[in-house]
């Protein structure tokens, strides 16, 4: 990239004075961001993906990546180079497939990797993870290895408050969890076990991220608890008199719902 700085300098002569140019490289990092209520935007340095949330048929899913260029747009494409750190989790083609090539297209400072995340029997038991690492190459360098977390906040900031931009996690998933809510709805639907909430989504139509926010978070979101958990109920309570009591997740244990309905 080119930069020409114009020098006006007062003299008494008439004469011509030359321009003078100063060449920087362009550099390419991580650009993950989401908007928030508040106004600002945020910045982040890995990402928590899960299918749990997902029915069984969504068996894969396109996570999109954007990274930036410092400088201005080319007019002719421009290649960047990505690997994947040793100490991945996650395996290549099996738990995520990655692009053959990474293009920042021409008249663009931003563009996308798209990654090919893989619903895979082991995310039902393990967590896994995979780091993206930016590579420099003939069009770009890796000089800019941070930046704040918040888009707003120029001062000066300490560890903890940066994002790092040369790498970025993934963490996949396919477990669902009780999360901070649960104790909330545990009146109406007793102890958490994924058996349960997968069974009432079945049976009740109870969405998989229901319990994802506060019980008392509106008076429509506590009545429509209620209801799942009563139509629960009487499922449970109606299996259990033909003779097939409905066992929880370890087999041994029938499966209740809360208090409320005993």
């Amino acid at each position: 990239m080119r930069y020409i700085f114009i020098l006006a300098i007062l003299i008494v002569s008439c004469k011509k004075e030359t321009l003078m140019t100063y060449e920087a490289s362009d550099n390419i990092y991580f650009n993950y961001s989401y908007p928030t209520t508040s106004g600002p935007v945020y910045y982040a340095d890995s990402l928590n993906v899960t299918f749990a949330f997902s029915d069984s048929t969504h068996q894969d899913s396109v996570l999109r990546i954007p990274v930036a260029i410092t400088g201005t747009a080319s007019n002719t494409d421009r290649s960047f180079d990505v690997t994947v750190d040793a100490d991945a989790t996650a395996r290549p083609s099996t738990d995520y497939i990655l692009p053959p090539t990474y293009i920042v297209h021409a008249g663009r400072t931003t563009d996308t990797i798209l990654v090919t995340l893989k619903r895979t029997p082991a995310l039902r038991t393990n967590t896994l993870f995979f780091t993206l690492r930016l590579k420099e190459n003939n069009q770009f360098k890796t000089q800019i290895t941070y930046r704040s977390r918040v888009s707003n906040d120029l001062r000066s900031i300490a560890p903890g408050d940066t994002s790092l931009t040369q790498t970025f996690k993934v963490l996949m998933s396919d477990q669902l969890k009780e999360g901070q809510y649960w104790s909330g709805y545990s009146y109406y639907f007793g102890d958490f076990s994924e058996k349960k909430v997968r069974l009432m989504n079945e049976i009740t139509g109870l969405p998989l991220n229901f319990w994802s926010v506060d019980l008392y978070s509106t008076s429509e979101h506590q009545a429509n608890a209620l209801y799942y958990g009563g139509l629960m109920f009487r499922y449970l309570s109606d299996q259990a008199y033909s003779g097939n009591v409905i066992m929880d997740a370890d087999g041994v244990t029938p499966m209740t719902m809360g208090y409320y309905f005993n």
